[in-house]
């Protein structure tokens, strides 16, 4: 059977991180009211997502157009490329889309 020896510095190592750790971490609260200029930044998220919103929107129409395409002449890379940004497009759209969901 194998004897397990701990040595002193690994130990008081060990203990240090934990306790450098425990000292980092504190909780912290905010002050109760608005920020200055947090509204200014919720303003300007807001009209970036919108935007970014209608561009997915944009890239899914183009995606469609090119499934569409890819149907007619039965090219297989075509409905791929399509499919893949018609997917791209739907998907900025419902990242920007779910801002709300998180309060932003």
């Amino acid at each position: 059977m194998k004897t397990l020896y701990i040595n002193k510095k690994t130990v008081l190592k060990t203990c240090s991180l934990i306790i450098g750790l425990l000292l980092v971490f504190n909780t912290v609260y905010a002050a109760p009211g608005d920020p200055v200029g947090m509204d200014k930044l919720d303003a300007l998220i807001q009209v970036i997502a919108t935007w970014l919103g209608r561009i997915g929107l944009i890239v899914a129409f183009f995606g469609a157009v090119q499934l569409a395409l890819g149907f007619k002449s039965d090219d297989a890379d075509g409905k791929i490329r399509g499919m893949k940004t018609l997917a791209a497009g739907f998907l900025v759209w419902g990242i920007t889309q779910s801002l709300s969901l998180f309060g932003l």
